[in-house]
Formats: structure tokens, C-alpha cells, sequence
């Protein structure tokens, strides 16, 4: 019988919403589709001190279509160190924050210069958190349609509604400002830690 796959788009630390997705199949990760400005392909949203914080990885763009795949960071801004300063901000103060910050803070003193590579980077760590052990696969070309398999490339783009409703769970900030839904999976592993794979399915 043929495997069926999810085909996702890899996104920088993507919300719950997907990791709910990716964690109850297989996954073939989509990096021959065009890049689109202002996606989770390079933006992710976290627990602020006192709201949802967008982080956003600058990507060089020309007057040409390219893909995830051609996809090239724009180091000469210091994101790296803005987004490591924004996340100990967020979450130092959570359950399970220092368990994880090696690891988180090794990728981010790391010159990456492909977005393509550090997002799957990002991928790859979270599997290694949430103890999923995976053999990554990629697309080798563009389709734009895939009959046999699970098209779940939408949700990366910036005009997908996504209608994922979490349940709730304590947030560093949620006392105070109350919670907020579907945030970064980064949300969810600071505040549940081991938990997490269990909130997941």
C-alpha cells in the first residue's frame, strides 16, 4: 500500500496548529513552491511581555519569483541576536525554559544564510524536544497538485484562515493579559514541556 503524506510548507518555529499536523503523519516538506512576502516561512509569533510578538527572519528579495528552496537570509541585519534577546524576554521566567535554551540558543548563534536551512533546523530541533524520531523528506520539483496525498501547503501563507482553537494552557503572560491561541510551538514547550506531545495529539 502507497504511504500517504502531508505536503508542508517548513516554517521558522511554526505555530501549534501545525505541529498538530505534522507530529499525526507523514510529512514531505514543500521547498519548490514561490516565496511569499510576509508567511510563516519566515515569521513566527510569540508570548510577549504584554502581547503576541511577531519575529521576522529579513530575506533578500530581487525582482524575480524564487523559492523556499532560493530563499537567501539577509544576515546584515543582527536578527539573530534581536530574536535570542525577544524569546529570553518572553520566556525565561517559564517552567521549562532552561531545559531547552542550549539547544535554542546554539541555533541562534549560528550563521545561517538559507532560510530553507535554518527552518529545517528549526524542524529538527523540535522533533528532537518533543523525542519524535523522523526521517525528513523533501519535494524534488514543483506540483501543483497532488491527487494521492494531503495538501496542507496553505497554511503557511499569509491569507489562510486557520480555525485551529487550542485549549488552554498557563502562559507566562496569561494570568495577566489573558491567553493567546496557536501561538509558536516554542509557546507550547516552554510552558508544557514533556507535556507538549500529549497536548499535541
Amino acid at each position: 500500500m502507497k504511504k500517504t503524506f502531508k505536503i508542508m510548507t517548513p516554517c521558522y518555529f511554526a505555530p501549534i496548529s501545525h505541529w498538530k499536523e505534522i507530529i499525526s503523519g507523514n510529512i514531505l516538506w514543500e521547498l519548490n513552491l514561490n516565496f511569499n512576502k510576509q508567511t510563516l516561512r519566515n515569521r513566527t509569533y510569540i508570548y510577549g511581555p504584554n502581547k503576541k510578538l511577531s519575529l521576522s527572519i529579513p530575506v533578500k528579495h530581487s525582482n524575480n519569483y524564487f523559492t523556499l528552496e532560493n530563499a537567501f537570509i539577509e544576515n546584515d541585519f543582527k536578527w539573530q541576536k534581536d530574536h535570542w534577546k525577544s524569546i529570553q524576554s518572553a520566556y525565561k521566567s517559564s517552567p521549562f525554559f532552561e531545559f531547552y535554551e542550549d539547544g535554542l540558543k546554539n541555533l541562534y548563534f549560528k550563521n545561517y544564510n538559507k532560510l530553507s536551512v535554518f527552518n529545517i533546523e528549526c524542524t529538527k530541533l523540535v522533533y528532537q524536544w518533543l523525542d519524535i524520531e523522523t526521517k525528513l523528506n523533501f519535494t524534488k520539483s514543483f506540483k501543483e497538485k497532488y491527487s494521492n496525498n494531503i495538501d496542507l501547503r496553505d497554511m503557511a501563507e499569509k491569507n489562510f484562515e486557520d480555525k485551529f482553537i487550542g485549549k488552554e494552557y498557563i502562559q507566562v503572560f496569561s494570568e495577566k493579559y489573558g491567553f493567546k491561541n496557536n501561538l509558536s510551538i516554542l509557546d507550547l514547550i516552554f510552558n508544557q514541556g514533556p507535556n507538549s506531545i500529549s497536548y499535541l495529539k
